[in-house]
């Protein structure tokens, strides 16, 4: 099983002095991270479509083997719960031109109040569209994605559902694709990031358990982590590296701390 781990983005004030050195530019911050890790889930996107001189610089600010995943507008997911949006889905696609090919995965958050019938039908008219070169895991947060006929359905389509460990979702962690997409986000007591307030330890133990009985059957596996889980992403994601035998990712706040 080839693992991609990272954060849900990477602009965050508070990792100033703890994972970005104190004085780097905030324009350098995406360069930086890219040089600790392999990917990244962009989560401005959820806010805003990027016009395409942004993405041409988180094209040039990151090597050619970064990847990139990216959340759905939420005009899309949200506003218009996937019903008519096929033009701002376009729109979406299209910022992304200067940087396709680090592009692996765009990922549908669907609302906890639009269910699997709901979504069904729109779900279909969209794929019917949406191009190949790309992934899109679905994110369903409605207790009706995680019945037998949702992940029957999802299975015959080849649709990843997404892992997620997330307050008020109970997701059983069903395999649907050829590749697994988890997301761990937490809650939103955590206001303050840039350092590790909440031992999950054990949660993310049960995650790495998961993805070590897996290792002969799955591809491929994108796992994110969010400030909101412990209130440092990077640590989180480095937990859960160490416990899959991955190596410890070390950056210089961090070497910084060490020597004293």
């Amino acid at each position: 099983m080839e693992l991609k781990i990272g954060c849900t983005g990477w602009s965050y004030d508070g990792w100033s002095g703890t994972f970005y050195p104190k004085k780097l530019p905030k324009t350098e911050w995406l360069e930086y991270y890219s040089k600790i890790f392999p990917i990244t889930e962009i989560n401005s996107t959820y806010y805003k479509i990027p016009d395409q001189e942004t993405t041409k610089k988180w094209n040039s600010d990151t090597p050619d083997s970064f990847s990139f995943t990216a959340k759905f507008p939420s005009i899309i997911t949200h506003e218009n719960k996937l019903k008519n949006v096929k033009e701002h889905v376009f729109h979406f696609l299209a910022s992304f031109t200067p940087m396709y090919e680090k592009v692996i995965a765009l990922v549908l958050q669907l609302p906890p109040s639009l269910s699997f019938d709901e979504a069904k039908p729109r779900l279909e008219e969209l794929f019917s569209y949406l191009p190949p070169y790309f992934k899109y895991p679905i994110e369903g947060r409605h207790e009706s994605w995680f019945t037998d006929e949702a992940l029957d359905y999802l299975d015959e389509k080849n649709h990843c559902l997404v892992w997620n460990e997330v307050q008020g979702v109970n997701n059983p962690a069903q395999i649907t694709s050829d590749y697994i997409y988890l997301r761990l986000i937490g809650d939103r007591t955590i206001s303050e990031f840039g350092k590790k307030v909440r031992d999950k330890t054990s949660q993310i133990q049960k995650w790495s358990d998961r993805m070590r009985r897996l290792e002969d059957e799955i591809g491929l596996a994108m796992i994110m982590a969010n400030n909101h889980f412990e209130g440092f992403g990077p640590e989180t994601a480095n937990t859960l590296r160490m416990q899959l035998g991955l190596k410890e990712l070390v950056w210089e706040e961090k070497k910084q701390q060490k020597l004293f």
